[in-house]
């Protein structure tokens, strides 16, 4: 008995269609579905984590994204010495920081320029965070008997914070770490110490993970 073999007809050949573009988009959609579901019902994945945690971290991405969106957005004014650092970024910063900051520092404090003998008041007692330049005449006390006290001749403010513009800018770029440059007396502080610390978070770079 021979094998014979039989060609194939042509009804057969025509039964192997191509795969049109909308069935294999079908298809490709279906296994997308699938994972998706597979990875809802993995508890180590970020959508299973509670829904507390969940809003904690969008409401930290959304405030990184606001803040890079807001410095892209507006114009920057070029920081060149003290004196911009004081009365142009130090409001702007106190102001996006105000939820996380504010409460260490609803105080006045005065920031004094050694080399140039620039004074500059900071009151964040409002909503807003203002920086006033102060007449060199006036005589500073940090006298907590007295309350605040802003005239041309004299100003009582909860703390008193004496350094070189070099040594600002230095804390501005990082290159100097505020505590260090206490300990060292590279900074000098009248008062209060605690305002001193936290101003010093709004001027220093902030830490990225």
């Amino acid at each position: 008995m021979t094998d014979e073999k039989h060609p194939e007809s042509p009804a057969e050949e025509s039964d192997a269609q191509p795969l049109r573009i909308d069935e294999a988009a079908e298809d490709i959609s279906r296994a997308a579905r699938k994972r998706s579901q597979e990875l809802d019902d993995d508890d180590d994945t970020w959508t299973n984590q509670p829904a507390k945690d969940r809003e904690e971290e969008l409401g930290e991405d959304l405030e990184d994204d606001l803040e890079e969106d807001e410095q892209a957005r507006a114009p920057r004014k070029a920081i060149n010495n003290g004196r911009d650092v004081l009365c142009e970024e130090l409001p702007d910063r106190a102001q996006r920081a105000s939820l996380r900051m504010k409460p260490y520092l609803t105080s006045t404090l005065v920031m004094e320029l050694t080399n140039s003998g620039e004074r500059f008041l900071f009151d964040w007692r409002e909503d807003v965070a203002k920086v006033i330049p102060l007449s060199r005449e006036a005589a500073l006390s940090c006298d907590e008997t007295l309350g605040h006290v802003s005239t041309a001749e004299k100003v009582n403010v909860d703390s008193i914070i004496s350094l070189s513009e070099q040594h600002l800018m230095s804390i501005r770029s990082g290159d100097l770490n505020p505590q260090v440059g206490m300990l060292t007396e590279k900074i000098r502080v009248k008062g209060k110490v605690s305002p001193a610390v936290y101003i010093f978070n709004l001027i220093a770079p902030r830490p990225r993970p």
